[in-house]
């Protein structure tokens, strides 16, 4: 007998959750057929409303039947079938351990996997192991952007309620696999990306100047290494006054103005990324962000609208792991190079593996490598601003005498003394501050005051 989903033993990582027996089992199969039967599946209002009907269904259940059920008794299996029912089986208890960065279904009948920070992945001791159920339980997560799994569309890209990006295929390309990267509830800060050394003080400040200029900026680098995150960090920096149009295929951009204006596209409907930014040209945006480009098609979106002129700014992310390969890329992907020069900024970050020889342990970090300018007059160069020593684990600066120092000023209407003074003092503020435990919102509130006079 099966739930669809069960806690089994052993497991690195404990779900917090018991072992159901048999007897167990079957009850809440019944309370389920009842819940089905009653509500028809009807919305709640909020899951502690649902919980409550589901309560007074057990209760009702175990009465008829003359089920003896002691108090914790009670209590564990209304929260399991609560789960079972209205929930995510079992899921929330990896998504509320906020330890935890990325969740894995890597088959049915095995384990789930979680990868912890400055751990690495663990087996825990949730299973899933039937197709339907788990097929149901895919679309339950992704029902808040109207997608659907099914075996005539065996692949879906959703987010979760809580902002959670959640990958999933079933057969005939998988055994059933369901990818979840977890959604910080505090996002990251810049001032977080300096305490973690992702980045230097000097590199975030000229990125401050770059933000709030007409730049067009990319930020490329592979799997996991924090893109998005710095995206949405970086956008700290551009004025809270301004209009920001978000398209995406799957909604992971979480910047703090309000003024927003968010497309997501929609395959099943067959409305695409470069619909939404042809009709974003109709909307008179201040910055656009075309999310994550990967296809041919979403590589042209970005370019018409960095090519369009229609904003101060365009930003996306990308993956390649160096300023040359993101070229490179961008070509084989179908960009004339005639257009290259269009995106003038490329920032690389990547994810890598420190080891320490004397500790023999392996560390990850997270890096930006590279920020480079797109090179004007000679297609497909660029020339270095920011450069990572990997050996040092520093940044070394060249972006005195470039080009792009000349352009940022000129379109600030500032002289390049200015800029050099006030990127100074950004530096500075943003390293008397880096240790402050501020969260996003403050820590918005204190860029914004001091760059912009702004608050919000």
């Amino acid at each position: 007998m099966s739930l669809g989903w069960h806690i089994g033993k052993g497991g690195e990582y404990k779900v917090n959750l018991p072992v159901l027996s048999d007897d167990e089992i079957e009850v809440i199969n019944h309370i389920e057929n009842m819940f089905k039967e009653i509500t028809k599946y009807k919305e709640f209002d909020s899951p502690d409303k649902a919980k409550k009907e589901i309560h007074k269904l057990l209760m009702k259940y175990c009465e008829s039947e003359e089920i003896m059920i002691d108090e914790d008794q009670e209590e564990y299996l209304t929260k399991m079938t609560v789960y079972h029912i209205y929930g995510f089986a079992g899921m929330e208890e990896l998504l509320k351990d906020n330890s935890i960065e990325e969740i894995g279904i890597i088959g049915l009948g095995k384990p789930v996997y979680v990868y912890i920070r400055k751990q690495g992945w663990k087996q825990t001791n949730l299973y899933y192991d039937d197709l339907e159920f788990t097929i149901n339980l895919i679309n339950k997560m992704s029902r808040t952007i109207g997608r659907r799994i099914t075996y005539k569309n065996p692949r879906l890209n959703a987010i979760l309620p809580d902002g959670s990006r959640l990958h999933a295929s079933i057969p005939p390309i998988s055994n059933v696999e369901v990818t979840i990267r977890k959604f910080r509830e505090n996002p990251m800060t810049v001032f977080d990306l300096l305490a973690f050394k992702t980045v230097s003080d000097e590199a975030m400040a000229l990125l401050w100047f770059l933000m709030q200029s007409d730049i067009s900026i990319l930020i490329a680098g592979n799997t996991a290494s924090g893109k998005t995150t710095t995206l949405n960090a970086l956008f700290s920096y551009i004025p809270l006054n301004e209009r920001v149009l978000i398209t995406e295929e799957t909604p992971e951009i979480n910047i703090p103005h309000k003024h927003i204006v968010k497309l997501i596209s929609n395959p099943e409907l067959n409305i695409t990324l470069s619909n939404l930014v042809s009709d974003s040209l109709r909307m008179r945006p201040d910055r656009v962000i075309v999310g994550e480009v990967r296809t041919s098609e979403e590589v042209s979106a970005l370019m018409d609208t960095i090519l369009s002129g229609q904003a101060r700014g365009s930003y996306a992310t990308f993956h390649a792991q160096s300023s040359v390969e993101a070229l490179n890329r961008l070509r084989s992907l179908g960009v004339l190079d005639i257009d290259l020069p269009s995106i003038d900024v490329i920032v690389i970050q990547r994810r890598m593996m420190k080891y320490n020889i004397k500790t023999r342990n392996s560390v990850e970090v997270r890096r930006i490598v590279e920020i480079v300018e797109v090179d004007k007059k000679n297609i497909g160069r660029t020339n270095p601003l920011f450069v990572y020593d990997y050996e040092e684990d520093k940044w070394k600066p060249n972006y005195q005498d470039s080009e792009l120092l000349s352009r940022l000023s000129s379109s600030l209407g500032m002289t390049k003394k200015d800029t050099l003074a006030e990127i100074k003092k950004r530096k500075e503020f943003l390293k008397k501050n880096m240790k402050k435990k501020w969260d996003f919102a403050t820590a918005v509130n204190e860029i914004q005051k001091f760059g912009y006079g702004l608050s919000l």
